[in-house]
């Protein structure tokens, strides 16, 4: 029978180098979370631990640090922030576990995605938590019912912009990329490649206060100011402008595409 041969902590970490592209220019992955994962992968599998087992942990950690974050009066408020701190440092080590032992397979990829569901009622429990806890609110003029609707529509244009994107990608890009080519323009690996100057900072900035782990830190800074509420609103903004945006350049893109007949049927 044949051994199996467990990477090096140095194999695990250039197992990774083909995310290194999308994290480039994600500061708190990169300074925070990323370095402690690939011991924390390396030791994991030598604990014979598989990445959909830790897929499943992380939905748990998530799951326990929102109910955390919903109980009143705030006992738990900080042990919630860590058990969502966790979710995210799990969310690093599934699919490094998977890179490194080359155990990719579509239902850790199901899994992986499927954990996501606490991105999309992060902000819906953030509101529902600065009604519930007064510490967290640093403009008492605004009635506290107001936060649990204003957390409810972040997490709702949250999800209708990554929908669109969702939406994009099969629908459009694949058309859209084969007529950039056309002109020269290959797509970039990251979304701040191809810019420069004010354009390229504003899309760095974009780019990692749209991950959970900026989130999470900001919103532990925010609880540590008392101000969660203003962060609330400052998200609220974000992801409307966002959808609004994101409507807009893809329907545009997709008249392009449509004008220079590339996808339609005969």
């Amino acid at each position: 029978m044949n051994q199996i041969t467990l990477p090096s902590l140095g194999e695990v970490r250039a197992a990774h180098s083909v995310r290194s592209g999308y994290e480039r220019f994600l500061f708190v992955n990169t300074y925070l979370f990323r370095p402690p994962s690939f011991p924390a992968i390396w030791l994991l599998i030598r604990l014979g631990v598989s990445s959909e087992s830790v897929s499943w942990f992380s939905g748990l950690a998530a799951l326990a640090g929102f109910a955390c974050l919903l109980r009143p009066g705030a006992p738990l408020l900080w042990p919630g922030i860590a058990l969502l701190m966790l979710f995210n440092f799990c969310d690093c080590l599934d699919g490094g576990i998977a890179r490194a032992m080359r155990t990719r397979n579509p239902y850790g990829r199901f899994l992986d995605s499927s954990m996501s569901w606490a991105d999309m009622f992060f902000w819906a429990v953030v509101g529902a938590a600065v009604w519930r806890m007064p510490s967290l609110r640093a403009m008492p003029w605004v009635r506290p019912e107001a936060w649990p609707a204003a957390g409810a529509a972040a997490a709702l244009l949250f999800s209708y912009a990554a929908y669109l994107e969702g939406l994009f990608d099969v629908s459009l890009r694949g058309y859209w990329e084969e007529l950039q080519a056309g002109k020269g323009v290959l797509p970039a690996p990251n979304p701040a490649e191809g810019s420069s100057g004010p354009a390229k900072i504003a899309k760095i900035a974009l780019h990692n206060l749209r991950v959970r782990e900026t989130q999470y830190v900001l919103f532990a800074a925010a609880c540590l100011a008392g101000a969660a509420d203003a962060l609330l609103l400052f998200y609220l903004a974000l992801y409307s402008a966002l959808a609004v945006s994101l409507l807009f350049v893809y329907a545009r893109r997709g008249r392009k595409v449509f004008d220079s007949g590339l996808g339609r049927e005969a």
